[in-house]
């Protein structure tokens, strides 16, 4: 039996580390609809800043804090046939916002859509390691990476040119790239599971990972780093269409950070690896603190300003893939879990934190808000960084052969 579902899983080549970043690229893609949504549904609904980081945060809490279970689930279970209907179903709910014409059932389209996508990031992270060429993992999750990146920054640019082309209220058509991407999926089988490796380390349970300092840290630094990416994504549409710039300027504010976050976080994965994980982490977030500042001083639409936005999105995603790498090797064979408490839970929490930026918003502004989260927040991520060991060595059993190892 071993053998069979070791034949018929998907093989280890680039045309299926690629078509993973596909699929980054399509989940990622719909997860950023909600904030260029957010300055029509203010409009639609007549509500504030903090009620629409509320709305984020009912979406990030679903789609983020889900997981991490859904990790420590992976790792154990068959469930890779849960990727492609996460995107079909993530991407669909989303869609949807936009023909939604009340608060409630708003609230209920929003709720399923971050359910939905919750099970993308952990599972197609562990089919990320099925498919990988064996020693090329570091490039192979750096392009994993940068499609989720791209996707992540293309969508408000795309979705509010559609939105201003047809309306909101025919977003359902841009259900088809999720489509195409799942028939791909279930063309190179990257939906079926493969047999571990023998020795295949055991996973881990919830009382190890709450009572592992080291991690506990580290989860903590980043989450203040989410902080800020997240309330920058949130409200930076809302920020600029509150200084009397249009829809389509503002979403394109975005894809300037978002595209910064994509070259951030490839030049820290290789500045990481020549002067450590620490340093490449601290360097992401000094280099956030430069960039966000002079951003929230003079915010605008300025060379200067787009100039400033960049390097504040490289900054704050750059820390991530040394992240994922540094709680990878705290948590050695347990993929799925590790990347989604990088990529999942301190986003969650993110989220959640950056609904106090917008009540702090609604009563200084957003712009003074905004710097009175980041400032604070990379210091204490800054300080807590050092607090923590230096980073284990790496595992040379991560990324593995599961059906090289099985035959």
């Amino acid at each position: 039996m071993t053998e069979a579902i070791a034949r018929r899983g998907p093989d280890r080549n680039y045309g299926n580390v690629f078509l993973m970043g596909l699929c980054h690229f399509t989940s990622d893609f719909y997860c950023n609809v909600l904030p260029v949504m957010l300055p029509v549904l203010a409009v639609k609904f007549g509500i504030s800043y903090s009620a629409c980081g509320v709305l984020f945060m009912i979406y990030s809490v679903t789609t983020n804090l889900l997981q991490m279970p859904l990790g420590l689930a992976a790792d154990r279970k068959p469930i890779n046939f849960l990727m492609p209907l996460s995107i079909i179903t993530g991407g669909f709910f989303a869609c949807l916002i936009g023909a939604v014409d009340s608060l409630v059932p708003l609230v209920a389209v929003i709720l399923l859509s971050g359910i939905c996508a919750s099970g993308f990031h952990p599972i197609c992270s562990k089919i990320l390691v099925e498919v990988i060429p064996k020693g090329h993992e570091t490039l192979s999750t750096s392009i994993f990476i940068a499609g989720g990146n791209i996707g992540f920054a293309v969508a408000p640019l795309i979705f509010a040119a559609f939105i201003e082309a047809v309306g909101a209220e025919q977003l359902l058509w841009l259900v088809l790239p999720a489509l195409i991407t799942v028939a791909l999926v279930y063309v190179r089988r990257c939906e079926r599971n493969v047999a571990p490796p023998p020795g295949a380390a055991k996973g881990l349970n919830m009382h190890e990972i709450m009572h592992n300092r080291e991690l506990l840290l580290l989860t903590s630094s980043i989450s203040l780093r989410s902080w800020c990416y997240c309330a920058m994504v949130v409200y930076l549409p809302l920020l600029l269409s509150s200084h009397g710039h249009s829809g389509v300027e503002s979403a394109s504010a975005l894809v300037v950070m978002l595209l910064g976050s994509v070259v951030g976080g490839l030049a820290t994965g290789s500045l990481s690896d020549r002067f450590g994980l620490r340093m490449g982490i601290a360097l992401s977030y000094l280099i956030t603190l430069a960039g966000a500042v002079y951003f929230l001083l003079w915010p605008g639409t300025t060379w200067d300003a787009m100039a400033a936005l960049f390097i504040t999105g490289a900054g704050m995603y750059g820390s991530t893939p040394a992240a994922i790498v540094w709680t990878q090797r705290l948590m050695p064979g347990n993929a799925a879990l590790a990347s989604s408490t990088v990529l999942g839970f301190t986003f969650g929490i993110g989220y959640i934190e950056s609904v106090l930026t917008g009540w702090l918003g609604d009563r200084i502004g957003l712009a003074e808000a905004l710097l009175a989260t980041v400032a604070p927040a990379v210091v204490a991520a800054l300080v807590i960084l050092f607090m923590l060991k230096a980073p284990p060595a790496a595992i040379s059993t991560i990324g593995e052969g599961a059906r090289d190892s099985a035959k």
